[in-house]
């Protein structure tokens, strides 16, 4: 018996107006555990694929199964509850919320989602302490636990906002542009340290980025461009 791809998008056509298509995809699929390097320039679509693939915008017409479930057919609840079971979604801007403590920001996730909360209490006891293990493997200290988040360094904010993503093993990581501020060695080790995590959990991903230099730290590498058949491409 096959396993289901954790994404699979089939036929999937968006655009805001019908005289502009900005996003015309026939296939693409990543598979459970699997690390996907997906590069394109700016305007390619990037951003609103991945709006797609987070029900955040709503296709035209095709398909986003997200394991097993397609969540451009789902009504604005459910479609929320798939994003916050089964997506964790690594902002280019973090987008973490700067009043609240280390801890509190990797712990949100897990009050959006009992089956994160679950799994984080079955690794290691407590949603808790599910973040205290992610924020140390990330490479962050004990002091950095209880700081508002808005007093870390930009790369201690991006461990933090990886440590968030990653809480209760989502079933795939999505990445969009977060190396973009990094020089060269960081950039890599970052992405050396978010695959070494990644993978301790069995959570597949989705790294989206302009910069082709990436790829070799992946599974596999596409090309927006070749995929995407929108009109004018």
């Amino acid at each position: 018996m096959s396993i289901e791809p954790v994404l699979k998008v089939r036929g999937l056509h968006f655009g805001y107006d019908q005289a502009q298509t900005i996003i015309e995809i026939d296939s693409f699929d990543i598979q459970k555990g699997e690390s996907v390097f997906l590069r394109g320039p700016s305007g390619s679509g990037k951003s609103t694929l991945l709006g797609l693939i987070g029900g955040v915008l709503t296709a035209n017409r095709g398909a986003v199964n997200i394991c097993g479930q397609d969540i451009t057919q789902a009504p604005a609840g459910r479609r929320d509850q798939i994003r916050a079971d089964h997506l964790g979604i690594i902002f280019q801007q973090f987008n973490l919320l700067p009043y609240l403590s280390v801890i509190q920001n990797c712990i949100l996730p897990c009050r959006f989602s009992s089956q994160r909360k679950e799994r984080a209490i079955k690794m290691r006891g407590s949603a808790v302490e599910s973040a205290n293990s992610l924020i140390r493997g990330l490479g962050l200290s004990d002091e950095h636990l209880n700081r508002p988040v808005g007093e870390l360094s930009v790369g201690q904010q991006q461990r933090v906002a990886v440590a968030r993503a990653l809480i209760g093993g989502p079933d795939l990581i999505i990445a969009d542009e977060p190396t973009s501020a990094l020089d060269h060695d960081n950039r890599d080790r970052f992405i050396e340290l978010l695959n070494v995590q990644r993978e301790a959990f069995g959570s597949s991903l989705l790294f989206v980025s302009h910069d082709d230099t990436l790829a070799q730290h992946f599974d596999r590498s596409a090309s927006l461009t070749d995929l995407n058949q929108r009109a004018g491409s």
